[in-house]
């Protein structure tokens, strides 16, 4: 459905937050999978639905009433208080004095749902529905609070919002994963793909606040992890990118921090066979951090690094005792893939970097493995690479009688003046040379299992981690 439908349910607004929670809002409409039906898309959530949300939620904020912390069973939603809804009724300083009955009443006040959204003569300032109140930081995450404002009244929250968003932020957390003092939530724009992700995180949430998070040590970068497995296992056409959005709006602190990958990634990851993703994990691995989370990290936060890492694996390997590794035919075709799709480089510019590796191994392949690793150091330095390719191009001059030259000015151009992109062209440029030099003969390759590392293969219980 369409966000720009008009419906009597929750409009879909510009705040990712208040996307989240109104996709998250239309899981919460109904207990037990025993009565639940096929789920409401949040434009179309009625009156009735709004307010089962809204006595789902505060149920579960009522098991906290009687807990005198947050570490014993049932303290999940007090903890998540402390991080979500700073000095809210349930979590200020006198709540042990409170326990029972009256943090019950202090809760149903706080959570009361106006009968109409035209409680105070304002329009929301998300959707420009009717107001049903003015709400601030304990509420409303990350807004700033309002002893810090000038531009309202004192005791004015300032943020006139209508019960569809109002309710929205309160049902946010469902749709976070919660660790580590932080909430972390996926964002896009694609509203199918946002409505997959949330649900799928109601569910492991409410799991979590029932038996606890999943105990033990986490893998390096495990937030963008898990949000690669959840990419992976979308089905459907991706038409937007995925914003990673870790937050914390405590009283110690108030952080946000995002991580992007645009659309051609997101769809790129998604599609990639399993073989491809298992290898480009292993040659992503980087000192004490295991391969799939240094993926997941350069996926997110450093695309144009994936090409770098995977030509230094593979020269690396090539240097060493094993040969050239046996999966370079994968990975370099993984990476011309990638190269094309998610950095847009043109496949013209692709069959001239392409043409000059075939021609670089074809000279390598005359000569024993001490060339190659001559070749392979002349990478570090641009000076060594120039001078070696214009050796190999007067050698080409005065031994052959071949009227095509060892490079061209385009390919020159590629390796040495495309600006930012110079060494990009230079890594896929050494990629393409160890797959060329793995075709022409035999000896050149190493073997598999000298490559194998079941450490580093990005398996689908690393990917379903969080899924526990």
């Amino acid at each position: 459905m369409s966000s720009t439908t008009i419906g009597l349910g929750v409009r879909l607004t510009a705040h990712p937050f208040q996307r989240i929670g109104a996709f998250a809002l239309s899981s919460l409409v109904y207990r037990t999978r025993k009565n639940l039906k096929e789920l409401t898309h949040p434009l179309e959530l009625t009156e009735g639905d709004l307010r089962a949300a809204n006595a789902n939620m505060t149920r579960d904020l009522e098991r906290t009433t009687e807990i005198a912390d947050s570490k014993g069973p049932h303290g999940f939603w007090l903890g998540a208080s402390y991080l979500f809804w700073p000095n809210c009724p349930i979590n200020t300083t006198n709540r042990k004095s409170l326990l029972g009955q009256g943090l019950k009443d202090k809760l149903a006040a706080w959570r009361h749902l106006p009968e109409t959204d035209t409680a105070v003569d304002a329009r929301c300032v998300l959707c420009d529905r009717p107001a049903c109140g003015f709400y601030g930081k304990v509420d409303v995450p990350l807004t700033e609070s309002s002893s810090y404002r000038n531009t309202t009244i004192p005791t004015h929250e300032g943020m006139a919002l209508c019960r569809g968003c109002l309710l929205s932020f309160y049902a946010l957390p469902y749709g976070c994963s919660i660790w580590g003092g932080r909430a972390t939530a996926l964002h896009t724009w694609d509203d199918d793909l946002l409505w997959a992700l949330t649900k799928f995180q109601v569910d492991q949430t409410r799991r979590h606040a029932l038996t606890g998070a999943p105990a033990g040590a986490r893998p390096s970068y495990a937030r963008q992890l898990a949000a690669l497995s959840r990419v992976r296992g979308y089905e459907e056409r991706v038409t937007d990118g995925v914003e990673l959005m870790v937050f914390t709006n405590s009283n110690k602190e108030q952080d946000l921090a995002v991580h992007a990958m645009d659309q051609p990634a997101t769809e790129w990851i998604r599609d990639l066979p399993k073989p491809s993703l298992h290898w480009l994990g292993r040659a992503h691995r980087w000192e004490k951090v295991p391969g799939r989370s240094m993926l997941a990290r350069n996926l997110f936060d450093l695309p144009e690094r994936v090409i770098p890492t995977v030509s230094h694996f593979l020269r690396e390997r090539a240097l060493g005792k094993g040969g050239i590794c046996a999966q370079t035919p994968l990975l370099s075709a993984t990476c011309s893939d990638y190269a094309t799709k998610v950095l847009q480089v043109s496949s013209t510019d692709m069959d001239q970097i392409d043409q000059l590796a075939a021609r670089i191994a074809t000279v390598l392949n005359t000569h024993d493995d001490k060339e190659l690793k001559k070749f392979l150091q002349a990478r570090k330095k641009l000076t060594t690479l120039r001078a070696w390719l214009q050796r190999q191009s007067v050698d080409r001059t005065l031994r052959t009688q071949d009227p095509d030259p060892f490079i061209t000015q385009r390919q020159w151009r590629l390796l040495f003046d495309a600006e930012d992109r110079v060494f990009l062209h230079r890594d896929l440029l050494f990629i393409g040379v160890l797959n060329h030099l793995h075709e022409l003969k035999p000896s050149w390759r190493g073997h598999d299992h000298d490559d194998v590392s079941t450490d580093d293969l990005i398996a689908d219980t690393d990917l379903e981690a969080e899924n526990d």
